[in-house]
């Protein structure tokens, strides 16, 4: 579907839902997580991308309301004075969009209602981040609407985060939401929350294609695996160094007792060592795209998948095997020699992310189309600008 069939099908659903014509167009996208796995909430580095899969929309200001209604879901709709947080709401959209609004409200920006109807297509809760590009959608409504489109990308960003993380229930860094604001490519260093460092960078590699293979389960009802993938990295900080977050305990400090010492929680030390060799590799990966270097990049890649598989444990569901985005790596290898795979996002469940070289596309997506059905096999870009208004 092109941003052009996915905003004219918003029209007609706005005109069919709302009896009336829809006034502005706004698009939104999902993310690629190039590198950095679950680095992002522990104050880490990451190097993160929007991705052409996304959401189109028309919307129209209104004086109170809040209305959504999107393709394939029941719509709601609220008043726009009642925007306190329900424990019910956790894992909705209309939690989501009350998240979003109340604190754009609380940072000083003006805020208002409005209708609004859309269509997706990202694949929902696998990875691509879906819940990051709805954020970025209402924040870049209420920015467009309302605050003639002056909202820093980084505070609509942090205002999807915060939504995520309070009214949604799910304890995410910031990675999704910059990537869905921004676009582009970036380095991301998270080490000043306050003030996030944002590097473009410019993708040198022309023949190498991006391919997101979704197995087909959900992310729905893992909130509490997710989470505790930050909470046990924390763990760590807190317990052994009396800090926050790892990014604020030296790699050095944390190695010097990482082989010594008896952890209650084997898990969590291992996925501190992840947090800090993926700290090492994401420099090494940015600067490989800046010199145009695909064999040093593919590297990376490869070193975190190991790291994913055998200290993060994040590549599927413990005794869920089949059907898991460890098996679509797995079957992924049989049909590349130079390119790679790797898990991207959460994990448990949701996509893969594979970099295939122009010679090996064909072969692969042959290959993967004996495994998985088309529509989960989605080759896809990289959307130059974040969420926006199309004028």
């Amino acid at each position: 579907m092109t941003e052009q069939e996915g905003l004219a099908r918003a029209e007609s659903l706005f005109e069919k839902t709302y009896g009336e014509k829809g006034e502005r167009k706004i698009l939104s996208y999902g993310r690629l997580e190039i590198l950095g796995n679950h680095t992002d909430h522990q104050g880490g580095k990451c190097l993160v991308a929007g991705c052409s899969l996304g959401i189109k929309a028309m919307v129209k200001p209104h004086s109170d309301k809040v209305s959504v209604i999107s393709e394939g879901y029941p719509p709601f709709s609220f008043s726009l004075s009642d925007l306190e947080m329900r424990e019910k709401e956790k894992g909705t959209s209309i939690g989501l969009t009350r998240g979003v609004i109340k604190i754009l409200k609380e940072k000083g920006y003006k805020v208002g209602g409005f209708l609004l109807a859309c269509n997706s297509d990202i694949f929902s809760g696998a990875g691509v981040s879906s819940s990051a590009a709805y954020e970025l959608l209402i924040a870049e409504t209420i920015n467009a609407l309302y605050n003639e489109g002056k909202i820093p990308l980084i505070e609509k960003a942090k205002a999807g985060q915060y939504a995520e993380n309070v009214y949604f229930g799910k304890a995410s860094g910031l990675l999704d939401q910059t990537g869905s604001s921004f676009g582009g490519i970036a380095y991301l260093d998270f080490a000043d929350k306050d003030n996030v460092v944002v590097k473009p960078i410019k993708w040198p590699f022309e023949k190498l294609h991006i391919v997101l293979v979704n197995p087909g389960a959900s992310h729905a009802g893992l909130s509490d695996e997710y989470s505790s993938m930050p909470l046990e990295m924390k763990s760590i900080a807190k317990d052994y160094f009396g800090k926050e977050i790892l990014s604020q305990v030296e790699e050095k400090d944390y190695l010097a007792i990482a082989f010594k010492e008896k952890f209650p929680n084997d898990r969590a030390r291992r996925r501190a060592l992840h947090y800090y060799e993926e700290q090492s590799r994401v420099p090494r990966a940015a600067k490989a795209i800046e010199e145009g270097n695909l064999s040093a990049f593919l590297e990376c890649e490869r070193a975190t998948q190991l790291s994913q598989t055998y200290l993060l444990e994040n590549t599927m569901v413990p005794g869920e095997y089949e059907g898991s985005p460890l098996e679509a790596v797995h079957i992924a290898r049989r049909y590349l020699k130079e390119g790679t795979s790797r898990v991207m996002g959460g994990g448990l469940v949701g996509s893969t992310i594979n970099f295939v070289p122009e010679e090996e596309l064909e072969g692969f997506l042959r290959g993967m189309k004996k495994h998985y059905k088309e529509e989960n096999i989605k080759v896809v870009g990289i959307p130059p600008v974040g969420a926006h208004e199309e004028k």
